[in-house]
């Protein structure tokens, strides 16, 4: 079984990717090591920087994730700047400075870098769309953003209204199974079957 690092200080993620590249043959294991922060507004951008100045110091094959949250109405905001929108407007203030807009339209995007050598990298990104909610809704599980209890998934079903931070154990169960099957770490999983 092929081993790759993932440098990270979050032991969730780890598992999560584990658990995606497990049936490809792919062991992860956890790189705590620390990195300098991009001010890259392209979560594939930070990834790669930041894949690339770990494998400087590791010098093993190993991965990065970043992440961004986009919301059309305010050009695009916060981008990577979650913590900081978070800490500075909160939920309560985007939604205030998205005042009456029309365009609800906002996603996600998850990115991932692989760093294999000198000069030897991928990227991967998956992308859901949802809209955001007109008010903030409630809490009914552990969230990973305060961002789930504005943010209504609608890839994998349009006519959804509900938050993830609201959504019906079921509706949770099936949008996790269809993240679980259709992301970015899956994305890694194929391509390094194919490279080998």
């Amino acid at each position: 079984m092929r081993t790759i690092y993932f440098a990270t200080s979050n032991a969730t993620k780890v598992a999560h990717a584990a658990l995606a590249l497990k049936p490809f043959g792919i062991n992860v294991k956890q790189a705590t090591i620390d990195l300098a922060e991009s001010r890259s507004e392209d979560p594939a951008e930070i990834a790669l920087e930041k894949a690339t100045q770990a494998y400087k110091k590791f010098r093993k094959p190993l991965l990065v994730e970043d992440s961004g949250f986009f919301i059309e109405a305010l050009g695009g905001f916060p981008m990577t700047h979650i913590k900081f929108s978070l800490k500075t407007l909160g939920i309560d203030g985007i939604l205030k400075a998205m005042g009456r807009a029309k365009n609800r339209n906002c996603e996600w995007r998850m990115a991932l870098a692989y760093v294999y050598g000198k000069g030897k990298h991928k990227t991967f990104t998956f992308i859901e769309k949802g809209v955001i909610a007109d008010k903030p809704r409630r809490v009914l599980r552990p969230m990973m953003s305060d961002y789930w209890r504005l943010y209504v998934p609608k890839l994998l079903n349009a006519k959804n209204t509900k938050a993830l931070s609201d959504m019906s154990e079921k509706d949770m169960e099936d949008w996790m199974a269809y993240f679980s099957k259709n992301n970015h770490f899956l994305q890694l999983g194929r391509w390094l079957v194919k490279k080998v």
